[in-house]
């Protein structure tokens, strides 16, 4: 249909073997004739290496002129968490029902010698094709103690506390869990870590920046500062890229792999989508907790430094971070639609 039609893009998510995924959705490109957008082409401590295979492939096959497009994620992955909204250990069959069951369930389950005996096991087994946790305890810090007595362990990693307190990870980790209620602020990075493979990942010309999950995962991370981070500390403190190609990579690269083909550029019938910012200062804040969904609901938010104007079709959207109350934006529609409303096929 989209052969036929002519217009159209495929996006795709999830997957544990990228190089399989690619290879899939290369071949469906392949027969369509359309783009394929999908997730993602990340550094992994899970998959330690494996991007560089992944990277090859996708090089291979867009020089074979198939279009199977990997997004790529300026930034670190940072999971933030307590045991009470826990998903890094679901993996795990003695973890899973534990994770999910009440906060009472949780508590007796992880002070139960028997069980915890299970849960150490299970971290300890090799890593299985599915894993959701590298077993990094390295990366896995203490953001935020609930109690006074146990401030001092704040940006400590788990691996560290353990041996300093001559316990198992595990056994610090959820020790220091039960102890607060399950109320310690926990942070998981695993997610392109490793900057050298992160700036090698931006540089290549088969992928575009730009990753997002639709907003599944808002309780753990924003990750929506990717313009920002590539601004701020890829090419003013990193200088992996020229500004003017950072730019390109964020608005053209973008636009043309989507096939929106009236944005990306400014001359005379563009559309009038503009940012306006600072290159000495753009970046992205820190992530904060905001409470404005339905019943009180929480998510985690990024801000930005910098940015002095958002401009939507040529009336300001955003000015210095506060909305000015115009609604300018518009629904996209593809190329097959404004032929079919200009006459053409």
């Amino acid at each position: 249909m989209l052969r036929e039609a002519g217009t159209g893009v495929i996006q795709c998510g999830g997957g544990t073997n990228p190089e399989m995924k690619d290879r899939l959705l290369s071949r469906i490109s392949e027969a369509c004739g359309r783009p394929v957008m999908y997730n993602t082409l990340l550094e992994q401590a899970r998959q330690p290496g494996r991007w560089r295979q992944h990277l090859a492939h996708v090089e291979e096959t867009a020089k074979q002129g198939i279009r199977a497009i990997p997004l790529c994620n300026p930034g670190s992955i940072l999971n933030r968490f307590t045991m009470k909204n826990c998903q890094v250990f679901r993996s795990m069959p003695t973890w899973l029902p534990i994770l999910q069951g009440p906060d009472a369930d949780k508590m007796r389950a992880y002070r139960d010698p028997e069980i915890r005996a299970k849960l150490r096991a299970e971290v300890d087994a090799p890593l299985g094709p599915d894993s959701t946790f590298s077993k990094r305890w390295d990366l896995m810090v203490v953001e935020e103690p609930k109690l006074a007595k146990n401030r001092g362990l704040a940006g400590k990693h788990i691996a560290e506390i353990a041996k300093a307190q001559g316990k198992h990870p595990v056994d610090a980790f959820l020790d220091l869990a039960v102890e607060e209620e399950l109320e310690t602020g926990f942070c998981l990075g695993e997610i392109n870590m490793d900057t050298e493979a992160v700036a090698q990942i931006l540089g290549s010309p088969y992928a575009v920046v730009g990753l997002t999950d639709g907003g599944a995962h808002v309780q753990f991370h924003s990750n929506v500062s990717n313009p920002t981070r590539l601004l701020g500390y890829w090419v003013r403190e990193k200088k992996i890229m020229s500004l003017e190609r950072a730019v390109q990579r964020l608005t053209f690269d973008s636009a043309s792999a989507f096939g929106i083909y009236d944005r990306g550029l400014v001359q005379p019938g563009m559309a009038a989508d503009l940012v306006v910012f600072d290159p000495d200062t753009v970046a992205p804040r820190k992530e904060d907790v905001v409470h404005d969904f339905p019943a009180n609901g929480w998510r985690m938010r990024e801000l930005a430094d910098g940015i002095h104007y958002t401009v939507v079709n040529g009336e300001v959207l955003l000015e210095k971070g506060e909305h000015t109350g115009a609604y300018p934006g518009r629904v996209l529609r593809n190329a097959g639609y404004h032929a079919s409303r200009n006459g053409g096929a």
